[in-house]
């Protein structure tokens, strides 16, 4: 049977997803909720399950020499996906400031 992860909207079957709080992830996703998304935890994970994490969100990895770029990358994508993580109010002002930045002379 397959299962769709909360996180990453792919199909997994039960032995590569955890069930937790009726909410089901993919082994990938649910290590790096572990984290809690704070960067120490981050680097001490494994390159190769912070790639399998960008990779399953279609984010290319190939400009990435070194850990902390992966986790930088990790970081900067986390939460894009949800608009509850997003200000807006903050966005539309910055937005604002920078239009009549380039009309006034």
């Amino acid at each position: 049977m397959k299962h769709v992860c909360c996180d990453c909207k792919k199909d997994f079957c039960s032995v590569c997803s955890v069930l937790q709080e009726n909410l089901r992830r993919c082994s990938t996703c649910h290590l790096l909720q572990e984290t809690a998304f704070q960067r120490p935890q981050l680097m001490r994970l494994k390159v190769k399950d912070l790639r399998q994490y960008l990779l399953l969100r279609n984010i290319p990895t190939d400009t990435c020499r070194e850990k902390e770029d992966l986790v930088d990358l990790v970081l900067c994508h986390h939460g894009l996906g949800s608009e509850d993580d997003l200000d807006s109010s903050s966005l539309n002002s910055s937005r604002s400031q920078t239009s009549s930045f380039f009309t006034q002379s």
